[in-house]
């Protein structure tokens, strides 16, 4: 019996350790379910300025007799031109955070006088000089004829004049973090006309038009020292949150020109001529022009010439059966083909059946390769729905 006990005893325990670990799992707590969304935010942290100063006036005298012409300063501190055209120089400045393009047209209008000789606007300097055996297309005697262009600064305009006493101010970012820049410094620039570049006034009677374009780099900005963004600030906050660093570009410009020294221009029909600008600000996206041998920053008016469409190879034969047609409008579409005979007569050729034209590859259908043969054939002419007209010449193979 004694046995027996113990056995049992022994069991017990066993069963007992055994169990535990079991009751502990059973007590563990069903695991969560956790949410299918949260709420999220998220701010763009940016700043723009747009700013562009200008001018605020544009002064210009004519000088036909170029008698000595104070431009500013006095007594032996006065600085002095005699050109025919007398203008001060002037700028515009960028303090934007994009580069940007800015175009000015300029309108010269005359206020009539009691005379009456026309002012005739003219494309060149020798058409304003007096006519003479080394300049036959000069101005006639008595002949109001001017000369007036816009020329670019060769340089990037790095100060100005004060107005009250002809001081100059550099332009800067100061210790302040402020621009020195102002319209009234822009009003009368230091600058040395570039060489190239010179918009004329186009022809007209008593009126002219002209333009230039540049392009405007960027101003740089940077943190305030007290500033400090978090996940709250917004665009708007930004704004007191920077302060330039360094200015954007500044241009040029004045105007030069010539006027007929062999005419009375005290009874010329117009008693005095304003010229008007008017500026004109994209963006600047990258795909502007420089103006070739033009000014500081000078771009062109017109967009850049396409050029064109391009073939690959440049030539067809009987070794080279299909080409790559380049530089055509996406939405054009091939309308016909033709061939010309050495004879010069030409044949309609059909799709298909004699060419294909699939991804831009003219291309001679097998079985048809006589129409490769130069010495019957001399070249294609492809005509797209947009008028433009590609030739491939027809050549010997190899």
């Amino acid at each position: 019996m004694v046995n027996f006990k113990k056995v049992v005893a022994i069991l017990c325990s066993a069963t007992m350790i055994v169990a535990s670990p079991i009751t502990a799992f059973a007590e563990d707590p069903a695991p969560t379910t956790p949410a299918t969304t949260t709420e999220g935010a998220g701010n763009i942290v940016a700043y723009s300025f747009e700013t562009l100063t200008v001018p605020t006036a544009v002064k210009v005298s004519f000088n036909p007799q170029g008698w000595d012409f104070t431009i500013r300063g006095t007594g032996d501190d006065a600085v002095k031109s005699n050109s025919q055209i007398v203008s001060l120089n002037y700028g515009i400045s960028s303090m934007a955070t994009m580069n940007r393009k800015v175009t000015v047209s300029f309108a010269a209008e005359g206020t009539a006088g009691d005379n009456g000789g026309d002012v005739i606007f003219v494309d060149s300097e020798e058409k304003a000089t007096a006519k003479s055996a080394e300049n036959a297309d000069g101005a006639e005697f008595g002949e109001y004829k001017l000369y007036l262009a816009v020329a670019p600064a060769a340089a990037a305009v790095t100060k100005g004049y004060k107005a009250d006493d002809a001081s100059e101010v550099a332009f800067t970012v100061d210790s302040e973090h402020k621009s020195t820049v102002t319209s009234a410094l822009l009003s009368d620039v230091d600058m040395t006309a570039a060489e190239g570049g010179l918009q004329a006034f186009m022809p007209g009677d008593d009126d002219g038009n002209a333009s230039i374009a540049y392009k405007l780099n960027k101003a740089v900005y940077e943190l305030t020292a007290d500033a400090v963004l978090d996940f709250g600030t917004t665009s708007a906050d930004m704004a007191d949150m920077v302060q330039p660093k360094t200015l954007g570009s500044i241009v040029g410009f004045t105007f030069v020109g010539a006027m007929n020294t062999n005419a009375d221009w005290t009874k010329a029909k117009l008693s005095a001529i304003k010229i008007t600008p008017t500026y004109e600000v994209d963006d600047a996206d990258g795909t502007e022009t420089d103006y070739e041998n033009g000014g500081f920053n000078q771009i062109t008016t017109e967009p850049a010439t396409p050029a064109g469409p391009t073939v690959t190879p440049e030539s067809m034969s009987t070794s080279a059966k299909s080409a790559v047609i380049g530089g055509i409008d996406a939405e054009a579409t091939l309308t016909s083909v033709k061939v010309i005979k050495v004879d010069d007569s030409e044949v309609a050729l059909s799709v298909t059946t004699q060419y294909t034209y699939t991804n831009n590859t003219f291309a001679i259908v097998s079985g048809k390769e006589v129409l490769l043969d130069n010495t019957k054939y001399k070249k294609f002419v492809l005509t797209f729905s947009d008028d433009t007209v590609v030739e491939i010449p027809i050549v010997a193979g190899n």
